[in-house]
């Protein structure tokens, strides 16, 4: 990058035809925030979808304005990251109201068994889940492309380069 120019925020991102139902997301997410491996536990969740018998993980997207935040009635008991402009929980001050698990629109704010809220917090910038997911062959032979991961943290123009050339290569 050249003076004066700053380096984009990157999104940890979903690439659902990449996706093999391992488990690996949730595993690693309750290892590294519980010290126990208990998919449970973790703030990804993998889900099955009955229409297509595909399985895919459910991340929380850190919106720009999001609902998440909005709806919680205590002050800072959700803030924004400065480092990663990731929406965090603060469990010192949560109230377990869920009011954020009800707003966001993506579901992808998970209740543990204790009430406690399950967000992501990207892992300090580097999300363990990404880190970790496999990468594999897309599920078409034909289309000559390298392995990729289902979850991915990249710079937003790399989400639509990516599904770019997923779309091109099928058509």
């Amino acid at each position: 990058y050249s003076a004066g120019m700053t380096r984009q925020k990157r999104v940890l991102t979903v690439f659902k035809d990449f996706c093999t139902g391992c488990r690996t997301c949730e595993i690693v997410c309750s290892l590294v925030h519980t010290g126990t491996v208990n998919p449970s536990l973790a703030s990804v969740k993998l889900v099955h979808s009955q229409k297509d018998h595909s399985s895919f993980p459910i991340i929380c997207r850190h919106c720009k304005n999001a609902p998440c935040k909005a709806a919680c009635p205590i002050p800072y008991a959700m803030y924004i990251d400065e480092k990663t402009e990731a929406v965090v929980v603060n469990a010192e001050i949560c109230i377990q109201c869920l009011a954020c698990v009800e707003a966001c629109p993506f579901a992808a704010i998970q209740v543990g068994p204790n009430k406690e809220i399950l967000k992501c917090d990207l892992c300090a910038g580097e999300p363990l889940c990404a880190e970790h997911c496999p990468p594999v062959r897309h599920l078409y032979p034909h289309m000559p492309q390298p392995a990729q991961s289902c979850l991915q943290y990249v710079e937003p123009p790399k989400i639509t380069k990516n599904k770019r050339q997923m779309v091109t290569k099928e058509a």
